[in-house]
Formats: C-alpha cells, structure tokens, sequence
C-alpha cells in the first residue's frame, strides 16, 4: 500500500504561517495534492486542539475529515534552539505532555512551535513516558537544528538515543550526505 503524507506542517498558531491554515482547509487541499495522511502539527496549542477535536475520531490517535487521516503531531524549540518533532498516540498522551512541559515554556499557549526550556534528553524522556515518538526537525537546517549545535544524535538525546524514532532531514537537506552520517 502506498501512503503519500505530508508529516510536519503548522497551523496559522505558528509564527510565519497563513491564517487560513485550518483543519477544514487543509482537510479539503491534501487530496488535490494525492496525500491521505497529515500530521496535525502543533497539538499543544489549546485553540489548534480544540479545532483537531472537530474532525471525526478515527481511534485514539487519529482523526479524519473530508476524507483525510491526521495524526497528533507538534514542534517543540528546546533551549539550545534544537527544534524536534513529536508524533502521540492519543490525546490523552499530548495532554499528558504538555503537563509535563508546561512550567518550561512561557509560549506554549501563544505559539503553535513553543520554545521549552529543557534539553533533548528531557523532551525525550517525557516522549516515552507517554509512547509518543521523537526525532529532531529539518536536522541539516543551520539555525534551528539538531546538526547547527550538536555534533551528533547522542550528543543531543544522550542515552535515550535508542529511543529515537526518526530523523527528519529536511525539504533543503541532501539525503546521499545524510546516508553516510553513523
């Protein structure tokens, strides 16, 4: 079977974004575009959730309208500026993390991509408290990536590396470089 997705997107909660990034909209444009799965980005944003929460409930973590799958997914910037997408397996799970981040981040309810003042090995950690799965964002990307200030994923995730589920190269990124990186 073949899916075409697109996995990291942000909603109008996000600096830089369309205020007509809404769930309806995206819902409608993903199949003129032939992709059946979007991730929600931004799901710790309250307004964005409650939009989410409109869509048809498909199971736990995954919802549907006109036709298109999403998933749970948000951004988070941690306080080297390191920025690492998150994927939940419910909402109870997004809710749930977002508790334990929310004494960290001063934009969580005002920015769909919030900065959180915590390293990669906490994000990490609270990832797998709750099954969600993390990896670093566009990780070639030279001012918010995990390759602009660590010299590797170890550096970054310490020992819950083996915990990291993905790396999202990024739109500019050279995937036969990415290849020879250990």
């Amino acid at each position: 079977m073949l899916i075409n997705a697109d996995l990291h997107i942000h909603s109008r909660y996000s600096g830089a974004t369309s205020d007509r990034m809404t769930i309806s909209a995206l819902s409608f444009e993903a199949p003129r575009k032939g992709i059946t799965v979007m991730a929600t980005g931004d799901c710790l944003n309250s307004n964005w959730l409650k939009e989410i929460k409109t869509c048809a409930v498909i199971d736990d973590g995954t919802f549907e309208m006109n036709n298109t799958r999403f998933i749970l997914s948000t951004e988070v910037e941690d306080a080297s500026r390191v920025h690492h997408l998150l994927y939940f397996p419910s909402l109870s799970a997004v809710e749930t993390y977002k508790e334990a981040i929310k004494t960290k981040s001063k934009n969580l309810e005002t920015d769909g991509r919030p900065n959180v003042n915590m390293n990669g090995v906490e994000l990490a950690g609270f990832a797998k408290d709750v099954d969600a799965l993390i990896g670093p964002a566009h990780a070639f990307t030279p001012w918010t990536a995990l390759y602009a200030y660590r010299p590797s994923l170890e550096s970054c995730y310490g020992d819950l590396t083996s915990y990291i589920s993905f790396v999202e190269l990024g739109l500019s990124a050279d995937t036969d470089y990415a290849d020879t990186i250990k």
